[in-house]
């Protein structure tokens, strides 16, 4: 008889493998707003203010389809659902916040298309060159008021991005989540892509860890390659709006000295009148996404209202 050892060295040993967990199965809204992100991941460097507003409405119409889906019950986390509430209100105002912006900028466009009128007309008196200096110096008053504008209503953007997004695995808490965060990313190209201010930052949005969503995980890569190329991104974000204002004060420089720079002047004029008809055009795409994020916002928070209302009725029932 062979000793008890000799015998289990004989006897064919499987390898034991280390339990793993099954990985949560995707819910669609994690699927979908994958798949966006995705898509917007793969334009790269040509990442505008219009791409970036098509993801944010894009994601509230599928935070809105998820919440619809969601059975209403009374354990319904009431904290987190007024958090997004009193957010969601703040991400309202901002969308108002840069429709006041784009007013400014299409009164700074306004200005400087007076300017080309007088140009345009061939005064080369001394009283046409005053009066397009003088609004050759409104215009760096409306930068001004709009670095103040930044400065001041911008505080609120600045503090909502410095908070901490948490990201639960319930399918509520899921849409909330995805439903700011793309927005609060979305502002944040705004306000640096409506901007005067070439050298203005904002400190980037903290997501929860570990990430375990596949559009979290994307969103927060999108966010460290947005900060990595931050100056590519202002250029792609809004280029037509630094062009303007850089043809503005070429044009105010050749006008101090039109009579030696006939020549140079002129190129001055046209590029003034490229810049602005380019950002006319940008403004109006803008302005129309800005508008459809404010109704997708409000779409989701009516939503929101509604599992809530449903939630209190089933509790008073019972």
């Amino acid at each position: 008889m062979r000793a008890p050892t000799t015998i289990l060295r004989s006897l064919p040993l499987r390898r034991l493998q280390p339990a793993v967990s099954p990985l949560p199965e995707k819910t669609r809204f994690d699927r979908e707003l994958t798949a966006e992100l995705d898509a917007l991941r793969s334009q790269g460097d040509q990442i505008g203010l219009a791409q970036m507003l098509d993801a944010a409405i894009a994601t509230q119409k599928i935070a809105s389809d998820s919440l619809v889906k969601i059975s209403h019950k009374n354990d319904v986390d009431r904290v987190a659902v007024d958090k997004y509430l009193e957010d969601n209100v703040e991400i309202l105002d901002a969308c108002n916040y840069f429709m006041d912006k784009m007013e400014h900028i299409n009164k700074y466009v306004e200005t400087l298309r007076g300017v080309l009128h007088l140009v345009d007309r061939g005064g080369s008196g001394a009283a046409t060159a005053t009066r397009v200096l003088e609004l050759l110096d409104s215009c760096q008053g409306f930068e001004k008021r709009c670095k103040n504008m930044e400065n001041n209503r911008g505080k609120c953007l600045k503090k909502m991005l410095r908070q901490k997004l948490c990201h639960k695995t319930d399918k509520l808490s899921e849409a909330m989540c995805g439903s700011k965060a793309m927005a609060l990313m979305c502002c944040r190209f705004l306000e640096l892509g409506l901007s005067f201010d070439t050298k203005r930052g904002l400190p980037l949005m903290k997501l929860s860890q570990p990430v375990s969503s596949s559009w979290l995980r994307l969103l927060e890569e999108l966010a460290k390659e947005e900060e990595k190329k931050k100056q590519v991104q202002r250029r792609r974000c809004w280029s037509e709006l630094q062009q303007t204002v850089a043809a503005a004060r070429e044009l105010k420089e050749q006008m101090k000295e039109k009579a030696k720079r006939e020549k140079e002047m002129k190129y001055a004029v046209e590029r003034v009148k490229m810049s602005c008809k380019e950002l006319e055009h940008g403004v109006e795409i803008v302005e129309e996404r800005v508008k459809i994020l404010y109704k997708s916002l409000i779409d989701v928070r009516m939503s929101l209202l509604g599992i809530l209302s449903q939630t209190s009725t089933a509790f008073r029932s019972d």
